[in-house]
């Protein structure tokens, strides 16, 4: 690589960056890459250890694949006299296919693994073109020493992204790559004219898909008590009965379905899909076609004894106002809170799970009074006397809140309030972030005590639970659907506050905003990054606990830390990123 002034002051801003520089502030890199740069640390990469991954069968993109071939081997003649290659992948970063004519070219790819099947998303590999395209949806351009990854700092990069011409969803990326020696400004404008020419044939070839799969639905939707659906990985058009059973990410499980039977035959596939929500419901696949090539399918979906999506083989759970669920840990619970013969019930669980929402569905339209002891505790408000005042307005249900904030004497009056509830035929239900074993001394006075799970438990509820709240957020006629890469995102989540995080995460993606369609895409960075964030293993877990010693010893400074443990600064600072340790919030 020739060391010119670029070339060198890319290089030493990337140093800088790795020892815990800002680029954004230093404002001497581009800030589509510094911005880049700075998200690929926070997915806990480091520039030499990181790699493509692999997956033998990544996202269905026949669609793409089927339009983009043909224009892109129009292209072909363009790469015969350089050392360059094209490659096209998938929304998630996979490698779809690749061409190259230069044959040393070509090996020196397949040693950087770019290949078909390969991951160069921002989460596998950092900043590359296509990386940021699928992050910002606009072409980008990584030349040499602004990429992350360290074995591209000889090679330049420009992408471009692909939309569908009808959903305007992103659904994949074009990529020219060459030596950085041969870097040419022009290279992202050819780039991004081929990517307009796949998605005009794109615009042509969906017209005629769609109206295929229209025409195959009237055709055999003639009556429509039978749920019927036609769809191929971007279109899907149901009858009345079919949306009554489908949510939001059932077109992708379906799909998968449908691909997977027209690939080995109807007569050796499943007859049975479980949906998202884990009903079951029975399927019969018919492929659409369009001459020898299949362009979708029409599915008849047989709902037995489910008429509902919401219903289920299973007793189902009692019903708590508003509230969703049908997770085993949520069905078991709503049993447990709606036993008429409990007089005095505690709920227990994790901050945000909905433990004072449960308490107001059991409340339902009945007289309620509700005494927070965390609001009295933090106004110095005596306890004692609301909690007796609460008793004396007589309701039929009375609320007790953040019970956890009270000491010993109060814990005291509170056990001799449910007492006099008790007797004057008043329900109480009580609610506390701490394991019901903390509050010995009030826990007897219960009838039953009851954990409200938390999210990581009702993982099944996701779907439905982005559902509804879309719903208390957006108008009624604007339906939001999330998409099953969204779903899956955030299912990997670890979330802190349970059911009002996801809360406010939705309210701050759909409230006053016109979004139908949610991706992992539309995310905000914070949440990718937890989605991306790997579990650490073995030694991982040893050297991250090694740094965080060293740092503990040295108070926070880094040059000693690093000193101690033998090794630079700059390495101190990479594996601090890749594993994870937010020492910005450590106490040292």
């Amino acid at each position: 690589m020739s060391l010119d002034d670029r070339t060198r002051t890319l290089l030493r801003e990337r140093e800088l960056f790795l020892e815990g520089a800002d680029p954004v502030r230093r404002g001497i890199v581009r800030a589509e890459i510094a911005q880049s740069w700075k998200r690929s640390l926070m997915y806990g990469l480091e520039p030499e250890r990181s790699r493509p991954t692999y997956c033998s069968a990544p996202q269905s993109s026949e669609q793409l694949l089927s339009v983009a071939v043909p224009v892109i081997e129009s292209k072909r003649s363009a790469l015969v006299d350089s050392s360059s290659s094209l490659a096209l992948t998938d929304p998630g970063g996979w490698v779809l296919a690749r061409w190259v004519e230069d044959s040393r070219f070509s090996r020196r790819l397949d040693r950087h693994d770019v290949l078909p099947g390969y991951s160069f998303a921002e989460t596998t590999v950092g900043t590359n073109s296509g990386g940021i395209v699928l992050e910002t949806g606009r072409p980008a351009l990584v030349a040499g020493p602004e990429h992350f990854f360290e074995e591209s700092l000889q090679l330049t990069c420009a992408g471009a992204p692909i939309y569908h011409p009808l959903t305007k969803r992103l659904i994949g990326t074009l990529n020219l790559t060459c030596r950085y020696s041969d870097t040419n400004p022009i290279m992202l404008s050819w780039v991004c004219e081929v990517a307009a020419q796949i998605q005009q044939a794109l615009a042509t070839a969906a017209h005629r898909r769609e109206q295929l799969l229209f025409e195959a639905f009237l055709a055999d939707n003639r009556d429509s008590r039978h749920a019927v659906i036609c769809l191929d990985e971007q279109t899907i058009i149901s009858n009345a009965a079919a949306a009554r059973i489908l949510g939001p990410s059932d077109q992708a499980i379906l799909w998968e379905h449908a691909a997977r039977t027209l690939q080995i035959g109807t007569d050796t596939a499943e007859k049975t899909v479980s949906l998202a929500d884990g009903a079951a419901v029975g399927v019969d696949v018919v492929p659409v076609t369009d001459g020898p090539t299949t362009v979708g399918a029409l599915l008849r979906l047989k709902v037995g004894s489910h008429p509902s999506r919401h219903e289920r083989s299973h007793e189902p759970a009692p019903v708590l106002g508003d509230l969703v669920g049908n997770s085993p840990a949520w069905r078991a619970m709503c049993h447990a809170v709606t036993d008429t013969g409990t007089h005095a019930l505690l709920l227990t669980g994790e901050s945000g799970v909905g433990k004072f929402a449960v308490a107001r569905a059991l409340a339902g339209e009945s007289d309620t009074a509700v005494v927070d002891a965390l609001a009295a505790t933090a106004a110095g408000s005596d306890w004692n006397t609301h909690i007796a005042d609460a008793i004396d307005q007589a309701p039929t249900l009375l609320i007790l809140r953040h019970i956890e904030a009270l000491d010993s004497s109060a814990l005291r009056t509170t056990a001799s309030a449910v007492a006099a509830a008790r007797a004057r035929q008043i329900r109480v239900v009580a609610t506390t972030n701490v394991p019901a074993s903390a509050l010995s001394q009030l826990v007897e006075w219960f009838d039953k005590v009851v954990e409200v799970p938390s999210l990581a438990e009702r993982a099944g509820d996701l779907p439905l639970l982005l559902d509804t709240i879309s719903r208390r957020y957006s108008q009624p006629s604007d339906r939001v659907h999330w998409m099953p890469d969204a779903v899956q995102a955030l299912g990997r989540i670890d979330w802190d506050r349970n059911v009002a995080g996801l809360d406010a995460l939705v309210r701050e993606l759909v409230a006053g905003r016109n979004r139908r369609y949610i991706g992992a895409q539309d995310l905000p960075i914070e949440h990718r990054v937890q989605a991306s964030r790997r579990q650490l293993q073995g030694l991982e877990q040893i050297e991250a606990k090694a740094i965080m010693n060293a740092l503990r010893d040295a108070e926070g400074n880094k040059r000693l830390a690093a000193d101690r443990l033998g090794i630079a600064r700059s390495t101190l600072y990479r594996k601090v990123r890749s594993l994870g340790i937010d020492i910005d919030s450590a106490n040292f």
